[in-house]
């Protein structure tokens, strides 16, 4: 048979590039797949020279002749490994089985593609390559190695303050969460992203790149800015492809560190908010996102030029494919990604990290794309997404072995590993587990009196203030009668008045008759001299305490001279006595609790002190119940609110639960102590806990 004459692919893009060591090599752009191949520079000389009309020991021959020297079986070899990457025409590869299977590969990918786009979309809106250009000498004034220096002389203390945070019981920094300052949010998070962007856009363009593209990504309908940077690999020094990656995630460091300290200084308000959450989303987005190198974001990149494996991702799904094809079923002619024993080490790990991570990813963007529509829509979204992502990928994985059913011969020794994996996996997900999900909860009092001013006086004198405790008949407030001794004195005199007028009209026989009618005004007026005496007396007397307790609230007006005005309240008298432990729960874990259950309530009282009791009652937690609640997020509390009018300023954005557990408050800790409460599941498997939150999940609304 005769040996084929193979061709290296002319549309292919190279550039060198320098390893650490010293080692030049080259990378190959595959135009049509968007892949990226690193290849040594020996193994490009040989490929290179190969134009459809040699055969490998031809090759081989040609090159010897200009002082370059291979062995027939390693160039055949390294012709074989290009082919099957496809970066080579006219070889055994290239055959109408082979291209047919191709074919189909790429035609079921495309579709795959088509649908899973609607959740990873990219919109480009402008070419910012010039205003890069023009602006890229602001850039270097801000980016060098001095504010390199001072931030990380900074860090420390950011570390300390964002520390400081996460402990934080006040949270007086939550009170944004409501729709009323979801403006400032929106803007705080895009300046975040446009620093994030720009940093990786001057980078790239201080090494000489193109930027031919900035726009807007929608990952998973969620809105996000992005650069395309992807020249970077034209870049010999992987050290500078390294400092493209990392700019974004240092520019939203030096924010997050700046926004530490503007949090730490400044008083509660806006400014302290917006701060917390820029430095929040940050630290948030780097970690979980930008440096996360499971996902193909800045991380994915700096990871995959640290190892110098080019392709990190496809391949290691390729070297898993390529272990269960060959390693389990036996099949030949599978092509193994990894050449090295550093590779295999590499894409076997990174390859069960990825898969893992995918399964979970998947199923959070199915879910989470039906959470942000309605049932309808978001059935019929998530629907897709599940057969794009999941039940497609399945079937064409199936679909291969079934029709490579002839060639399979399995391999018994791989067959046992891989049933043990998965009876292992299987006994993890079947395993009844105990898990706790905790609620926040607060010192409650059953009994409560509201303090108010009952006469249309002045205060004369506060006994009393926020947080203090009194004793039964003890004095809270002290009122001026000095008012009412006047109306009183004007109301007896008028009083007295009266009656010498009934007197007077008695003894004429002409206006006898009015007499009756000034009968009645002056009983009147008698009734209510009667009243102010009583009003006087209580002024004298002050308002006493009705019950043993603590002021839970005061309001900040009441002093000297103050005038609330009749009936007014201006504070709060519980009793310590008589407790209750109020846990909130949200709607969708109502499922969790159930009455007559044993909770257990932590409270940050010296080094943390844990009680137990059952569930005495759990009902809905009215918007009136959160009004002035300390876990409003008005007050700083973790329960997001909105005003609704000006009587209704914390409603709840979502439907909240309260359970009630009675409590002998033995140790005297302060009515309106916040603190955590556990309350632990039944036990069920991590399959039968899938199952249960799906099944609520399609069923939280209304039947179609």
């Amino acid at each position: 048979m005769k040996e084929p004459c193979p061709k290296f692919r002319p549309d292919l893009e190279s550039s060198p590039i320098h390893e650490s060591g010293g080692e030049k090599n080259i990378v190959l752009k595959d135009p049509v797949s968007e892949k990226y191949f690193r290849l040594s520079r020996w193994e490009y000389e040989l490929l290179k020279i190969l134009d459809g009309t040699i055969t490998a020991e031809e090759a081989v021959t040609r090159l010897k002749s200009s002082g370059q020297f291979y062995s027939t079986e390693d160039a055949r070899l390294i012709i074989s490994k290009a082919a099957q990457a496809g970066l080579l025409l006219g070889t055994g590869f290239g055959t109408v089985k082979f291209q047919k299977e191709l074919g189909q590969r790429l035609v079921d990918a495309k579709r795959s593609r088509r649908l899973a786009g609607m959740y990873f979309m990219f919109i480009p809106l402008f070419n910012p390559d010039k205003f890069l250009e023009k602006t890229i000498r602001l850039y270097r004034l801000v980016a060098n190695k001095w504010t390199i220096s001072m931030l990380a002389l900074l860090a420390p203390g950011a570390v300390y303050i964002g520390l400081l945070a996460a402990m934080s019981k006040d949270s007086e920094f939550l009170f944004f969460f409501n729709f009323h300052n979801l403006l400032y949010l929106w803007v705080t998070l895009g300046i975040t992203k446009l620093a994030h962007e720009f940093a990786h856009a001057y980078r790239a363009k201080s090494f000489g790149l193109r930027v031919p593209q900035m726009g807007v990504a929608f990952l998973i309908f969620f809105p996000c800015l992005y650069c395309n940077t992807t020249q970077a690999w034209q870049l010999a020094d992987r050290k500078e492809r390294i400092s493209i990656s990392v700019a974004g995630i240092v520019a939203e460091g030096a924010l997050a560190i700046l926004a530490s300290y503007v949090w730490y200084f400044s008083r509660p308000g806006v400014l302290n908010s917006l701060a917390f959450y820029l430095m929040a989303v940050s630290f948030v987005s780097t970690v979980l996102f930008n440096a996360n190198p499971l996902m193909r974001y800045d991380g994915y990149y700096i990871l995959s030029d640290l190892l110098g494996v080019t392709n990190l991702s496809s391949k290691s799904l390729s070297y898993m494919r390529f272990l269960f094809m060959k390693g389990v079923m036996g099949l030949q002619g599978i092509q193994n990604p990894a050449v090295t024993p550093k590779e295999t080490l590499i894409f076997t790990t990174y390859g069960i990290s990825a898969l893992l991570y995918r399964a979970f990813l998947y199923f959070a963007i199915v879910m989470g794309v039906y959470y942000r529509f309605n049932k309808l829509i978001g059935v019929i979204l998530a629907l897709i997404g599940l057969l794009a992502l999941v039940l497609l990928p399945m079937a064409r994985g199936i679909k291969n072995l079934y029709l490579k059913r002839a060639e399979i011969h399995i391999n018994p020794k791989g067959a046992a590993i891989f049933s043990s994996v998965l009876l292992v996996a299987l006994l993890i997900l079947l395993k009844p587990m105990s898990s706790k999900t905790v609620y926040p909860c607060y010192l409650d009092s059953t009994l409560s009196q509201k303090i108010t001013v009952p006469l249309q006086t002045s205060i004369s004198k506060v006994h009393i203030r926020d947080g203090q405790p009194t004793q039964k008949d003890s004095l809270l407030l002290q009122l001026d009668p000095t008012l009412l001794e006047l109306d009183l004195y004007k109301k007896r005199v008028d009083c007295l008045t009266t009656k010498i007028q009934v007197e007077l009209l008695l003894l004429d026989d002409k206006e006898m008759s009015k007499a009756a009618e000034k009968l009645v005004e002056s009983e009147q007026l008698e009734h209510e001299t009667k009243l102010l005496e009583t009003d006087l007396a209580l002024a004298k007397s002050g308002i006493v305490a009705p019950f043993s307790g603590v002021v839970t609230r005061l309001d900040y007006r009441v002093q000297n001279g103050f005038q609330p005005g009749k009936g007014t309240v201006v504070g709060e008298l519980k009793s310590n006595k008589d407790c209750v432990i109020r846990i909130l729960v949200p709607e969708s874990d109502r499922n969790k609790v159930f009455k007559g259950q044993t909770v257990h309530v932590w409270f940050p009282v010296r080094s943390g002190r844990i009680y137990s009791d059952k569930v005495e009652q759990i009902m809905p937690y009215s918007e009136k119940d959160l009004r002035n609640s300390p876990f409003s997020s008005r007050f700083g509390g973790e329960i997001a609110t909105e005003p609704k009018s000006e009587t209704l300023r914390d409603a709840p954005l979502d439907a909240q639960y309260v359970c009630n557990i009675p409590f002998d408050n033995k140790d005297g800790l302060q009515l309106g102590l916040t603190g955590r409460c556990a309350v632990e599941s039944p036990r069920k498997s991590l399959l039968s806990r899938f199952l249960s939150s799906g099944a609520r999940a399609f069923n939280r609304e209304s039947l179609l």
